[in-house]
């Protein structure tokens, strides 16, 4: 077939995109992929006001993560476009965490003909399907549009993978169509086959007996307006991360729960309200093992959150279907463990938990703030003082994963005037290339805060973990004395290592890199006193 062909493909595939509304695009260029490069940024220089966006990187795993992230936080599909090959597979780790946040991240991969499939050829390893269940596949050979690809992605959520079968050579001009941005959706609910589902098992819920506790976490703007008013009519206490952005509402004060997990224990709950993202409490493992405890989740993806289904239901976000909740009127004042805290948090100053109620307090109102897994945000959860107003916070806690953290971070906060990560030393390490994308963005104030304590020393804070054998800890843990002073000079980016709560000044730097070493003595004791 000769290259002629790669026409009519290329204009099927902006055809869908189009469809689904897609007008930013990671690209990473490759010699397959070099038509649909041309065919982009010729039609992107065609439109005005930027309205097609083109990022371009050299390494697809940073790419994808960045497009996850400005999925994240403009709720609008994004592609990531990469080569043949091998470049496909660095997407997956993106695309697991987009299908456990059930959001639209579209992965666009140029491919050899089907013909050279199995053959060895180079570049030719197996890329339709590559993603197993991660994506909705759909395959673009010959030019072909039909509709049984529309009623694939017609009203599905979650990433998308068009994998466009090319000739080698270039391409004839192409005749782009002209659709209706946004025709396809795929950021709606997932189906409810019975539109009063959500409001018979809330009654049923609300009219079951036993002390009630509100979990909030991973909770987008556009959802904690009406939530708020529905937790002010419900008056039952709140256990809140700080990615449910509910703290910054006077009007919820009063629900808060503070004290952390001891706070949380001392409520003794048995009915569980979950709202947004599965939480990172280990206190919401442990309900594997306490079936009596009725867990209802209320979320934008289908996924429980628990391995048992006992006396648990997930319903689809539907803002409760406008069922009203019952004045509970509970009194919670007793689970308060912030006095206990404050004195744990005074008396280890420099412990890790305190280095976060510090970072807390020099963040001013209104950045993106981006929280690292692993131990920052637990850590942050537990100890970091109520933001100020405007600050919205974001994590990946789809598959809780330590890789492309810094990735996602600078696409979430892209279009921010201020933005902060808080991360772990090895979560940093995991993403050393995700600064190249720095000189693309608007000039704005972002500070990359290390929490760098040598290794990977939540395994040190897992019960059955802790006690290990030194040589088991030591391959588990990763120790380490390295210092991110070189990475900060190579991005061009300002550098402190900062050791003492005093030296944590903010300054007028564009781009920093904080390195914070907590004092792992006082680390040790505070969690001692807690526990």
């Amino acid at each position: 077939m000769k290259a002629e062909g790669n026409t009519a493909v290329i204009r099927a595939l902006f055809a869908q995109l189009d469809a689904l509304g897609v007008m930013e695009f990671c690209v990473c260029a490759g010699a397959r992929n070099a038509p649909i490069i041309e065919v982009l940024t010729t039609r992107a220089a065609s439109l005005q006001n930027s309205e097609c966006k083109i990022y371009h990187f050299f390494d697809e795993r940073s790419a994808a993560f960045f497009a996850l992230g400005r999925v994240m936080e403009s709720r609008t599909p994004v592609a990531v476009l990469t080569t043949s090959g091998t470049a496909v597979a660095e997407l997956l780790p993106a695309m697991v965490e987009a299908y456990y946040q059930n959001i639209p991240l579209v992965a666009v991969s140029a491919d050899r003909p089907s013909r050279y499939r199995g053959s060895g050829a180079p570049q030719s390893i197996e890329q339709q399907g590559i993603f197993g269940i991660y994506a909705t596949s759909v395959e673009m050979e010959c030019g072909l549009l039909n509709v049984a690809h529309r009623n694939i992605l017609m009203g599905r959520n979650g990433p998308v993978h068009f994998n466009v079968c090319l000739e080698e050579g270039a391409i004839t001009e192409v005749e782009l169509p002209t659709l209706e941005k946004g025709e396809i959706s795929v950021f709606n609910n997932p189906a409810d086959a019975d539109p009063f589902r959500n409001c018979r098992e809330w009654t049923k819920f609300i009219e079951s007996e036993g002390s009630l506790v509100v979990l909030a976490a991973g909770i987008h703007g556009i959802d904690y307006v009406s939530l708020t008013e529905f937790l002010m009519d419900l008056k039952a206490p709140i256990m809140a991360e700080a990615t449910s952005n509910l703290w910054g509402d006077p009007r919820l004060e009063p629900f808060m729960i503070r004290g952390g997990e001891k706070a949380l224990a001392a409520l003794n709950a048995t009915r569980v309200v979950r709202i947004g993202s599965v939480p990172s409490w280990r206190w919401w493992r442990e309900l594997e093992n306490r079936p009596e405890v009725r867990v209802l989740n209320i979320s934008r993806t289908p996924f429980s959150g628990l391995a048992r289904t006992e006396n648990v239901t997930t319903l689809t976000w539907m803002m409760f279907c406008n069922c009203f909740p019952p004045d509970l009127g509970c009194d919670f004042s007793k689970a308060d463990k912030s006095i206990l805290l404050n004195e744990c948090l005074l008396s280890c100053p420099k412990s890790e938990p305190a280095w976060m109620r510090h970072i807390s307090r020099i963040i001013p109102a209104g950045p993106t703030v981006f929280l690292g897994n692993s131990l920052p945000i637990r850590e942050w959860n537990l100890a970091a003082d109520k933001p100020k107003p405007g600050t919205v916070f974001f994590a990946n806690r789809g598959a809780n994963g330590i890789d492309g953290l810094v990735s996602t971070w600078l696409g979430v906060s892209a279009e921010a005037d201020e933005s902060w990560i808080i991360v772990g030393d090895l979560s940093a390490l995991y993403d050393l290339g995700a600064p190249w994308i720095l000189a693309q963005l608007k000039k704005s104030k972002r500070r990359i805060v290390i929490i760098n304590n040598g290794g990977g020393k939540i395994f040190s804070r897992v019960n059955w973990l802790k006690d290990m054998p030194a040589d088991a800890k030591r391959v588990m843990e990763n120790p380490h004395a390295l210092s991110f002073e070189s990475w900060a000079q190579m991005w061009g980016m300002d550098y402190r290592l900062i050791t003492e709560p005093a030296e944590l000044l903010d300054d007028a730097s564009p781009c920093a890199v904080w390195e914070i070493k907590p004092d792992a003595a006082q680390t040790e004791a505070f969690w001692s006193a807690w526990k």
